[in-house]
């Protein structure tokens, strides 16, 4: 009898156990021990000069409140300092969202703060005149002044290159602006037709280019030895913005042959499906396989580009790297490859069933 009730007891125990670990949610999913960050939230300014003052500002709260799965303040996660922080200001982006539709009387700030740090994670207002409606973003440089080597984050704000990024803006962090703008004509030109991620809408301007902060998983080969035919990519090792243009003509390639792009198209698929590591911020092309141009470009500014994806805890951007661009003499066969290499810095050909590394790109 003894015997049994220690049986149930140890068994009631394991049990208990498991549903703790079942149900426990932290911030981060690695090996790493795990911190407990804590939160408060509030109102750094607010307008109590209308009769609805106090229940626009409990609408504010709650919203706040679903988002980040909470009743109250202060509140606590469990994770990196970084991966908390990150988790906190994705959750407020989504209670502004859900928020900015709303026809405000008054005119309030909502800040939700680490109150180990003094961080304020995320700073968000809502007035009453509905064009003043803002959220922090985690970069603080306008797009149109992005430049080569600046960082790139998961919310599609950008921060200079002299940045110190803080822990929580490196776990953010997805890229480095590879180049400022589109050409029309010369060296870097750029003449493909983008729609955002989406697939459907109309991309109305391109601003400029990132390169993703890490490599996709393992080298990969660029086509199989079946799938060895002439795409129609562009034969440029070194000029033209083509990776956009090239990714779909191999993607309409498969759709002309009854293929899939996982199996005969590797080095493209992982680029595409870099998306599924990585979401790229909807209002970008998507990620793709830069083209012989577009790594020319990389090897040109890779001092730059390099120490800031160290900077952002990146992978850095020297190795062997696939090309989108097919070689001008042997298309079949061959495309190009990106050798970054101390020593090499230099645009190669390679047979198509070779293995290389892929880092993607997109455009904003």
């Amino acid at each position: 009898m003894k015997s049994s009730i220690k049986k149930m007891s140890a068994l009631l125990t394991m049990m208990a156990a498991a549903i703790l670990a079942f149900t426990f949610t932290g911030c981060s999913d690695d090996d790493e021990p795990m911190a407990e960050v804590t939160y408060t939230y509030g109102f750094s300014n607010m307008s109590a000069s209308h009769p609805d003052f106090l229940e626009e500002m409990n609408k504010i709260e709650k919203g706040f409140q679903a988002a980040l799965g909470i009743t109250g303040k202060p509140f606590t996660k469990k994770g990196t300092i970084e991966e908390c922080d990150k988790q906190v200001y994705e959750a407020c982006r989504k209670a502004f969202d859900s928020l900015k539709g709303e026809a405000w009387q008054g005119d309030y700030t909502f800040q939700v703060t680490n109150v180990g740090t003094g961080k304020v994670v995320c700073t968000a207002i809502f007035s009453a005149d509905d064009e003043n409606l803002t959220i922090s973003t985690i970069g603080n440089k306008a797009m149109e002044d992005a430049d080569t080597g600046d960082f790139y984050f998961s919310d599609g704000s950008f921060a200079d290159k002299s940045t110190e990024l803080a822990s929580w803006q490196k776990a953010a962090c997805i890229g480095v602006v590879l180049k400022k703008g589109r050409d029309d004509s010369g060296d870097w030109a750029d003449n493909g037709n983008y729609t955002l991620k989406d697939g459907t809408t109309l991309m109305p301007e391109v601003h400029g280019y990132v390169l993703a902060l890490r490599d996709v998983k393992g080298i990969i080969v660029w086509s199989q030895p079946w799938s060895n035919i002439e795409v129609g990519c562009d034969r440029n090792p070194t000029t033209g913005f083509n990776g956009y243009s090239n990714t779909r003509a191999i993607i309409n390639a498969i759709e002309e042959h009854g293929w899939t792009l996982q199996r005969e198209f590797p080095a493209a698929y992982y680029a595409v499906n870099y998306e599924n590591v990585c979401p790229a911020p909807a209002k970008t092309s998507g990620w793709f396989l830069p083209s012989g141009g577009q790594c020319q470009y990389w090897l040109n500014n890779k001092d730059v580009i390099h120490n800031s994806m160290l900077n952002a805890e990146g992978d850095g951007c020297f190795g062997l790297y696939w090309s989108s661009s097919e070689d001008a003499d042997n298309p079949v066969s061959n495309a190009y490859y990106l050798d970054s290499c101390p020593g090499y810095d230099k645009i190669y050909s390679e047979w198509k069933i070779s293995s290389n590394a892929v880092r993607a790109c997109l455009a904003f």
